[in-house]
């Protein structure tokens, strides 16, 4: 059984996700040897490090979604609706 080789798409966003959540990680891990060292200064770009990375992740993550769900349309109908719509019972057809 061979496995579906990601799209360019799919390996971006799992990509930024992957970034984004160790980034964040890093980040709290180093804010929080700064508050049991007694740091007293400001983490402006650490904090900022942060909110910019999910913002591109929310960007990237959007532009997957509507990519995605265009492919999975044709003519404003989705396929897995239309094919989970019709039983063999159906008399219109």
């Amino acid at each position: 059984m061979r496995r579906k080789k990601w799209t360019t798409s799919k390996t971006i966003a799992m990509g930024i996700l992957l970034v984004d959540g160790s980034a964040t990680y890093i980040v709290l891990g180093l804010c929080g040897i700064a508050i049991l060292r007694n740091f007293s200064g400001a983490l402006p770009y650490l904090t900022t490090l942060i909110g910019a990375l999910q913002a591109a992740a929310g960007y990237v993550l959007g532009a997957y979604f509507r990519k995605s769900g265009r492919e999975n349309t044709r003519g404003g109908i989705v396929y897995d609706a239309a094919l989970n719509a019709w039983s063999p019972n159906d008399s219109d057809l």
